[in-house]
């Protein structure tokens, strides 16, 4: 059955009343009726279990028969820093990793990022992101969406302070360090953010102010992924470590 996505301060005596694109899709594209079952869920990680009670060609309204208030998987935060890739592969990047439970992306321009926006169209492509993992957790199952952060520079990045954190930035000439090496800590001790960069990779430059900023640099081994498939990758790996996959 497929989910749609509801605005929680539209709930009003246990009854959801929704309006905009997803009634639309509701009503007029897959023609559902009254009393019909449908699954709706909020961006706080509530899912709901309704009837439609009435639809309209604005408006569709839900009687809610249960709700349940998943708690987030293993309590456990990753976020993905991603240098902006060419082309359409962020597009990629974002739809693979939600489905696999990032919690925050937040794409960024490095020294060898290719594309370079103006204020408007990095507006839209972030909102364009977004939209991505909204329709990525509807077919998922997943019962949060990850927030897509606005556009920055690396060193807004790597500065910021991530209190609990597990801070890594991949770098295809780190000789020293492995992700199995990094991943032998306690797992349950930290969240854990991962930068990933461009198709040119990191400069030498950004990867000593990362490390300055208490990034460790790692290698995912011998193997040259392309930069949609090393996010994707790894955040497989990680998750599998904190047992959240297999």
């Amino acid at each position: 059955m497929p989910r749609f996505l509801i605005d929680k301060n539209n709930i009003l005596n246990n009854r959801i009343t929704i309006d905009g694109e997803e009634a639309r899709h509701i009503a007029q594209v897959l023609r559902f009726r009254a009393n019909d079952p449908i699954a709706l869920f909020d961006r706080e990680g509530t899912v709901y279990q309704g009837v439609i009670a009435k639809t309209g060609r604005r408006q569709v309204q839900v009687e809610i028969i249960d709700r349940m208030v998943t708690a987030q998987e293993d309590g456990k935060r990753i976020i993905l820093g991603q240098a902006l890739p060419k082309s359409k592969k962020m597009d990629l990047i974002v739809q693979k990793c939600t489905e696999l439970g990032i919690s925050e992306i937040i794409p960024f321009y490095s020294a060898r990022s290719i594309p370079r926006f103006d204020e408007r169209k990095a507006g839209d492509r972030v909102r364009h992101w977004q939209k991505i993992a909204v329709a990525s957790v509807k077919q998922s199952g997943i019962a949060r969406i990850p927030s897509v952060e606005r556009i920055v520079d690396f060193k807004n990045v790597v500065t910021r302070d991530y209190p609990g954190y597990l801070k890594i930035i991949l770098w295809e000439e780190e000789t020293g360090l492995r992700l199995r090496n990094v991943l032998e800590q306690d797992l349950t001790l930290h969240h854990i953010i991962f930068l990933v960069g461009p198709e040119g990779g990191f400069t030498v430059e950004e990867i000593e102010l990362a490390k300055e900023h208490g990034f460790v640099s790692i290698s995912l081994g011998d193997t040259i992924l392309r930069a949609e498939t090393v996010s994707i990758a790894l955040l497989s790996i990680v998750r599998y470590e904190m047992g959240a996959l297999g």
